[in-house]
Protein backbone atom coordinates (compact mmCIF):
# COMPACT_ATOMS: atom_id res chain seq x y z
CA UNK A 1 0.00 0.00 0.00
CA UNK A 2 2.82 2.52 0.87
CA UNK A 3 4.71 1.67 -2.27
CA UNK A 4 1.57 2.30 -4.26
CA UNK A 5 1.08 5.95 -2.68
CA UNK A 6 4.29 7.11 -2.88
CA UNK A 7 3.44 7.74 -6.15
CA UNK A 8 2.36 10.77 -4.57
CA UNK A 9 4.76 14.02 -5.91
CA UNK A 10 6.05 16.26 -3.23
CA UNK A 11 7.80 19.50 -2.27
CA UNK A 12 10.13 19.01 0.71
CA UNK A 13 10.69 22.00 2.93
CA UNK A 14 14.04 21.94 5.49
CA UNK A 15 15.74 24.70 7.03
CA UNK A 16 19.10 24.61 8.90
CA UNK A 17 21.43 22.11 9.58
CA UNK A 18 22.72 21.07 12.41
CA UNK A 19 22.82 18.85 16.09
CA UNK A 20 19.37 19.82 17.56
CA UNK A 21 20.22 21.38 21.10
CA UNK A 22 18.89 24.88 21.39
CA UNK A 23 16.86 24.37 18.35
CA UNK A 24 12.97 24.76 20.08
CA UNK A 25 11.70 25.83 16.80
CA UNK A 26 12.89 22.67 14.79
CA UNK A 27 14.85 23.90 12.12
CA UNK A 28 17.38 21.59 12.03
CA UNK A 29 17.95 18.27 10.76
CA UNK A 30 21.58 16.95 11.40
CA UNK A 31 23.37 16.13 7.88
CA UNK A 32 23.33 12.21 8.69
CA UNK A 33 19.66 12.37 8.74
CA UNK A 34 19.05 14.73 5.39
CA UNK A 35 21.26 12.02 3.83
CA UNK A 36 18.85 9.42 4.30
CA UNK A 37 16.34 11.38 3.60
CA UNK A 38 17.82 11.90 -0.21
CA UNK A 39 18.80 8.48 -0.41
CA UNK A 40 15.32 7.05 0.20
CA UNK A 41 13.72 9.15 -2.12
CA UNK A 42 16.58 8.16 -4.67
CA UNK A 43 15.78 4.63 -4.10
CA UNK A 44 12.08 4.86 -3.76
CA UNK A 45 12.54 5.78 -8.00
CA UNK A 46 11.62 9.24 -6.96
CA UNK A 47 13.12 12.56 -9.86
CA UNK A 48 14.46 15.22 -8.03
CA UNK A 49 13.09 18.71 -9.71
CA UNK A 50 14.12 22.28 -8.89
CA UNK A 51 11.35 24.58 -8.31
CA UNK A 52 12.09 26.26 -12.00
CA UNK A 53 11.62 23.13 -12.96
CA UNK A 54 7.84 22.98 -11.77
CA UNK A 55 7.23 26.21 -13.71
CA UNK A 56 8.04 24.25 -16.91
CA UNK A 57 6.12 21.29 -16.07
CA UNK A 58 3.03 23.12 -15.13
CA UNK A 59 3.21 21.05 -11.64
CA UNK A 60 4.68 18.15 -10.13
CA UNK A 61 4.47 15.29 -12.13
CA UNK A 62 3.70 11.88 -10.03
CA UNK A 63 7.17 10.17 -8.52
CA UNK A 64 8.95 13.86 -8.21
CA UNK A 65 10.26 15.46 -5.37
CA UNK A 66 11.75 19.49 -4.88
CA UNK A 67 13.85 19.77 -2.10
CA UNK A 68 13.96 23.61 -1.14
CA UNK A 69 15.29 25.02 2.16
CA UNK A 70 14.38 28.12 4.02
CA UNK A 71 15.31 31.30 5.81
CA UNK A 72 19.13 31.14 4.33
CA UNK A 73 21.51 29.30 6.65
CA UNK A 74 25.44 29.74 6.50
CA UNK A 75 25.39 25.65 6.83
CA UNK A 76 23.71 25.46 3.64
CA UNK A 77 27.11 25.87 1.81
CA UNK A 78 29.19 24.13 5.03
CA UNK A 79 27.02 20.93 5.12
CA UNK A 80 24.28 20.98 2.69
CA UNK A 81 26.01 21.61 -0.46
CA UNK A 82 28.92 18.92 -0.69
CA UNK A 83 25.85 16.47 0.43
CA UNK A 84 23.77 17.14 -2.31
CA UNK A 85 27.03 17.44 -4.72
CA UNK A 86 27.88 13.87 -3.67
CA UNK A 87 24.35 12.47 -3.90
CA UNK A 88 24.10 14.58 -7.03
CA UNK A 89 21.07 16.15 -6.24
CA UNK A 90 19.84 19.84 -6.93
CA UNK A 91 17.63 21.83 -4.42
CA UNK A 92 16.16 25.66 -4.61
CA UNK A 93 17.15 27.69 -1.60
CA UNK A 94 15.31 30.39 -0.49
CA UNK A 95 17.10 33.50 0.54
CA UNK A 96 16.51 37.06 2.70
CA UNK A 97 19.02 39.20 1.38
CA UNK A 98 18.17 41.81 3.90
CA UNK A 99 19.87 39.59 6.58
CA UNK A 100 22.64 38.45 4.90
CA UNK A 101 25.42 37.61 7.26
CA UNK A 102 23.03 37.93 10.73
CA UNK A 103 21.80 35.09 13.39
CA UNK A 104 18.79 33.25 12.16
CA UNK A 105 15.46 35.01 15.17
CA UNK A 106 15.04 31.14 16.52
CA UNK A 107 18.71 29.47 16.38
CA UNK A 108 20.98 30.72 18.74
CA UNK A 109 25.26 30.25 18.11
CA UNK A 110 27.11 28.75 15.41
CA UNK A 111 24.05 26.80 14.03
CA UNK A 112 21.68 29.95 13.77
CA UNK A 113 24.36 31.93 11.41
CA UNK A 114 23.00 33.05 7.98
CA UNK A 115 25.17 33.28 4.90
CA UNK A 116 26.18 36.18 3.20
CA UNK A 117 25.95 37.41 -0.30
CA UNK A 118 29.33 35.64 -1.21
CA UNK A 119 28.30 32.75 0.06
CA UNK A 120 24.77 32.50 -1.74
CA UNK A 121 26.73 33.34 -4.69
CA UNK A 122 28.91 30.56 -4.02
CA UNK A 123 25.37 28.25 -3.75
CA UNK A 124 24.66 29.62 -7.39
CA UNK A 125 27.93 28.91 -8.64
CA UNK A 126 27.85 25.56 -7.69
CA UNK A 127 24.11 24.78 -9.79
CA UNK A 128 22.12 25.09 -6.63
CA UNK A 129 19.05 27.03 -7.15
CA UNK A 130 18.41 30.09 -5.74
CA UNK A 131 15.03 31.87 -4.94
CA UNK A 132 13.05 34.70 -2.87
CA UNK A 133 12.29 34.35 0.73
CA UNK A 134 11.84 38.10 0.90
CA UNK A 135 14.09 40.62 2.40
CA UNK A 136 13.64 40.15 5.92
CA UNK A 137 10.98 37.78 6.60
CA UNK A 138 8.05 39.23 7.38
CA UNK A 139 4.78 37.94 7.84
CA UNK A 140 3.70 39.23 4.16
CA UNK A 141 -0.29 39.80 5.44
CA UNK A 142 0.68 42.03 8.28
CA UNK A 143 2.74 44.88 6.76
CA UNK A 144 1.06 47.48 4.61
CA UNK A 145 0.92 47.47 0.68
CA UNK A 146 3.94 49.42 0.24
CA UNK A 147 6.10 47.33 2.24
CA UNK A 148 4.94 44.18 0.89
CA UNK A 149 6.12 45.01 -2.27
CA UNK A 150 9.21 46.42 -1.45
CA UNK A 151 10.17 43.42 0.20
CA UNK A 152 8.94 41.00 -2.85
CA UNK A 153 10.34 43.69 -5.37
CA UNK A 154 14.01 43.76 -3.72
CA UNK A 155 14.71 40.81 -2.65
CA UNK A 156 13.71 39.42 -5.99
CA UNK A 157 16.63 42.14 -7.91
CA UNK A 158 18.77 40.77 -5.16
CA UNK A 159 18.79 37.53 -6.00
CA UNK A 160 18.75 38.18 -9.82
CA UNK A 161 22.00 40.15 -9.10
CA UNK A 162 23.78 37.41 -7.49
CA UNK A 163 22.32 34.77 -9.82
CA UNK A 164 22.62 36.43 -13.07
CA UNK A 165 19.09 35.30 -14.00
CA UNK A 166 15.94 35.95 -13.49
CA UNK A 167 14.05 35.28 -10.27
CA UNK A 168 11.46 33.39 -10.69
CA UNK A 169 10.04 31.26 -7.76
CA UNK A 170 9.05 32.49 -3.85
CA UNK A 171 8.33 31.02 -0.67
CA UNK A 172 6.47 33.04 1.56
CA UNK A 173 7.92 33.62 5.37
CA UNK A 174 5.94 31.24 7.66
CA UNK A 175 4.45 30.00 4.65
CA UNK A 176 1.74 32.81 5.01
CA UNK A 177 -0.49 34.22 2.64
CA UNK A 178 -3.63 35.54 1.82
CA UNK A 179 -4.95 37.30 -1.45
CA UNK A 180 -2.94 40.64 -1.01
CA UNK A 181 -0.17 38.77 -0.43
CA UNK A 182 -0.81 36.25 -3.74
CA UNK A 183 -1.65 39.79 -5.90
CA UNK A 184 1.49 41.26 -4.59
CA UNK A 185 3.60 38.38 -5.83
CA UNK A 186 2.26 38.47 -9.17
CA UNK A 187 2.16 42.20 -9.82
CA UNK A 188 6.05 41.50 -8.20
CA UNK A 189 6.27 39.11 -11.48
CA UNK A 190 6.72 35.79 -9.39
CA UNK A 191 5.70 32.70 -11.54
CA UNK A 192 5.53 30.20 -8.39
CA UNK A 193 5.08 31.00 -4.35
CA UNK A 194 5.12 27.95 -1.99
CA UNK A 195 3.36 28.27 1.13
CA UNK A 196 3.57 25.33 4.23
CA UNK A 197 1.02 22.68 3.93
CA UNK A 198 0.13 20.36 1.74
CA UNK A 199 -3.01 21.20 -0.74
CA UNK A 200 -4.17 21.73 -4.23
CA UNK A 201 -2.00 22.76 -6.50
CA UNK A 202 -1.89 26.86 -7.21
CA UNK A 203 1.15 28.17 -9.07
CA UNK A 204 0.66 31.30 -6.66
CA UNK A 205 -0.22 29.24 -3.40
CA UNK A 206 1.60 26.02 -3.86
CA UNK A 207 1.59 23.39 -1.32
CA UNK A 208 4.96 22.11 0.61
CA UNK A 209 5.78 19.49 3.16
CA UNK A 210 7.29 19.70 6.25
CA UNK A 211 10.34 17.01 6.05
CA UNK A 212 10.35 15.53 9.91
CA UNK A 213 13.48 17.37 10.52
CA UNK A 214 13.96 14.57 13.76
CA UNK A 215 12.78 11.58 11.99
CA UNK A 216 14.35 9.15 9.40
CA UNK A 217 12.76 7.91 6.16
CA UNK A 218 10.43 5.78 7.97
CA UNK A 219 8.55 9.24 9.12
CA UNK A 220 9.25 10.88 5.62
CA UNK A 221 7.32 8.08 3.83
CA UNK A 222 4.04 7.79 6.35
CA UNK A 223 4.31 11.74 5.59
CA UNK A 224 4.85 11.39 1.67
CA UNK A 225 1.95 8.60 1.51
CA UNK A 226 -0.28 10.45 3.43
CA UNK A 227 -0.48 8.54 6.35
CA UNK A 228 1.11 11.26 9.08
CA UNK A 229 -0.23 14.22 9.74
CA UNK A 230 1.73 16.77 7.31
CA UNK A 231 3.28 19.28 10.48
CA UNK A 232 6.66 18.34 11.74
Amino acid sequence: MIGRLLRRPAVLVYHGVGAPGGDDARLLVTPARLESHVVFLQRAGYRFLTAEDLIEEGGPPPRTVTLTFDDGFRSWVTDVLPLLQRLGVRATFYVCPGLFGKQHWHVPGEAGRLLDEEEAHALAEAGMELGSHTLTHPDLRLVDGRERANELVESKAAVERITGQACRTLAYPYGLYDENVTQAAAEAGYELAFGWLPGPWHPLAAPRLPAPPRHGPLRLALKLAGLRRPGR
